[in-house]
């Protein structure tokens, strides 16, 4: 799989890999991370916060991709 393709029906950024995104649900934040295998199937889904805002959730976000990489 090359660097670009898309993976089952996750966005284009998507690529096999672990991902964290920023989910909102009624009225908070979440980050949510997912380890994505070559097939777009999620194992591992993991929810936290909630965080404050959506720059709070984003921010964790980052870090958590940073810690990752």
């Amino acid at each position: 799989m090359s660097e670009g393709d898309r993976v089952g029906i996750t966005p284009r950024s998507w690529t096999a890999a672990l991902h964290h995104g920023v989910l909102h649900l009624g009225k908070r934040w979440y980050v949510v991370s997912a380890e994505l295998d070559e097939q777009g199937r999620a194992d591992g889904v993991r929810l936290d916060g909630p965080f404050p805002d959506h720059s709070a959730a984003e921010a964790q976000a980052r870090r958590m991709e940073n810690k990752t990489a």
